[in-house]
């Protein structure tokens, strides 16, 4: 079967072609593409392929520009930071979805789906995508603002190595050791997070991938991680995470 990815951030398309791998290897990855430019000339120049996964803002506008400027017949799973209210009416239309971050099981189902419909999909309507489009994409959290007695310090959330709930408060530890509350709960925070950046391994706490030094397995399924800065206590990834959390930093 051969796949065409649209996906302007490298670390996510080459994950995507790993899983796609991983699930079936005999799926073909003919192309990776990032802008809208480049996927109007790879459909001029070559045949459709078999399944197309969609990213739907690229580097250089919305993927309806190319339904506008080529014809595109084959199926389409898109691959989406949009909330679920929001893409609920891809399914009107019998187009598949997975919403970022999305791990292997999600793939499985998205590709078990186009096995079970493959005649029962049709092209994507731009009138569909303009008006998802409307609605607010994620974005993720880039400052946080630190009250200081009467001061306020902004800090940046790359600059974050790790957030942890700690008897009803949330803290933020950064690379430089410096230690904050922030007032919002990790479950809020595991939403506004890059994912790309930020995992949440465990039900009171967020890592930031470049604070992740050694992998352990840890008994009962789960893992124990080193960090830098150190943490002190253990570092545990819950058994149900294990698995996305070594596929998240597999890409």
């Amino acid at each position: 079967m051969n796949v065409l990815i649209f996906e302007d951030e490298k670390p996510t398309a080459a994950r995507l072609a790993n899983l796609l791998n991983r699930i079936d290897n005999s799926i073909n990855v003919v192309g990776t593409i990032g802008s809208v430019t480049a996927g109007i000339k790879w459909y001029k120049e070559n045949p459709m392929p078999d399944l197309i996964f969609q990213d739907i803002q690229l580097s250089d506008g919305n993927c309806f520009d190319i339904f506008d400027a080529v014809e595109v017949s084959a199926p389409v799973i898109f691959t989406t930071a949009f909330s679920e209210y929001a893409i609920k009416s891809f399914q009107v239309n019998s187009i598949d979805y997975i919403i970022k971050p999305y791990d292997i099981k999600d793939l499985k189902s998205a590709l078990d789906k186009f096995r079970k419909l493959k005649g029962a999909f049709h092209p994507p309507e731009k009138g569909l995508l303009e008006e998802i489009l409307k609605k607010k994409a994620f974005t993720p959290k880039k400052r946080f603002l630190i009250k200081m007695g009467d001061n306020y310090l902004p800090i940046n959330s790359d600059d974050i190595a790790y957030l942890i709930s700690e008897e009803g408060l949330t803290f933020a530890t950064l690379f430089n050791k410096e230690r904050h509350i922030v007032h919002y709960s990790i479950v809020d925070l595991a939403k506004q997070m890059d994912p790309s950046s930020f995992f949440h391994i465990n039900r009171k706490m967020l890592v930031n991938v470049k604070s992740v030094k050694k992998i352990s397995s840890w008994f009962n399924s789960r893992l124990n991680i080193t960090l830098s800065p150190s943490y002190d206590g253990d570092v545990v990834v819950s058994r149900e995470r294990a698995g996305s959390f070594k596929e998240w930093l597999d890409i």
